[in-house]
């Protein structure tokens, strides 16, 4: 029974995101104005470019194209994601409360945003990544793809911390600019500056970028510590996302308990 409802909220809640049209149109622009435009206008040539190779940072050569699409992807993913999970919290604090209040259990509207992440999280991935490998193909097709699932799903959760602070125009503008300074700046080899410093580490971009250029660049793969450090970071930043879901939903359900007689 428990499952059959979970399952019913997870298609209401993917159909009410499927109904958002600036949404699907941010789905289908911003691979096309961010990625394939980068391709378009970037000048070809060489640039240097440190890259981890057998074991140690060497300057390489690279296709300024080619470094400027794997640069995009990631951005252009982990924008859309944040603002799907912005609008997910923003859901939970005005929708799913009431869900609860009418008998859903919080752990079921939980696990079907979750899952509804999930699968947007999963085709934002697949279209960006499509979008690229028009122009270029990665290196390591496999290992690009998880790096490019992991930050975008990390950036997704990340929308969800943002839903929960800042109302939705705040928070759109929010998200924009931390994906566009962490991912777009901070992490990009386009923006070189020197070498990372403490801070620079501990943003949510740093271990999956590392494995993004790492699997778009480079033959052999030469960043799983990044990816294991990666995985630990979507662990807490997602554990923290739905504790919080569960305080805005689970409260809810608290107070139906009360009023009961």
């Amino acid at each position: 029974m428990s499952g059959r409802r979970t399952m019913t909220m997870f298609r209401i809640s993917f159909r009410e995101t499927a109904r958002n049209y600036v949404l699907v149109g941010l789905l289908i622009a911003l691979p096309i104005a961010f990625i394939t435009v980068a391709f378009a206008v970037t000048q070809d040539a060489q640039m240097p470019i440190e890259l981890p190779i057998d074991g140690e940072t060497q300057t390489v050569m690279r296709g300024l194209p080619e470094v400027h699409g794997v640069a995009m992807t990631p951005l252009t993913s982990t924008i859309i994601a944040g603002i799907v999970g912005l609008l997910l919290m923003q859901d939970a604090r005005n929708v799913d409360g009431r869900l609860v209040l009418a008998g859903y259990r919080a752990r079921e509207v939980i696990l079907a945003r979750l899952g509804t992440l999930s699968v947007l999280v999963t085709l934002v991935t697949v279209v960006t990544v499509g979008v690229m490998a028009y122009d270029v193909r990665p290196e390591q097709p496999m290992l690009f793809v998880l790096a490019i699932f992991v930050v975008t799903l990390l950036y997704g959760f990340v929308g969800m911390l943002l839903g929960v602070v800042f109302d939705r125009v705040a928070g759109l503008w929010t998200i924009l600019v931390a994906s566009m300074l962490d991912i777009g700046l901070f992490q990009s080899p386009l923006f070189p500056m020197g070498e990372d410093t403490w801070w620079v580490k501990i943003l949510p971009g740093y271990h999956p970028m590392e494995v993004v250029f790492d699997a778009g660049l480079t033959a052999q793969p030469d960043t799983l510590v990044h990816l294991g450090w990666s995985l630990g970071y979507l662990f807490l930043v997602g554990t923290v996302a739905v504790l919080l879901f569960y305080r805005l939903t689970g409260g809810q359900q608290t107070s139906r308990l009360q009023v009961i007689p």
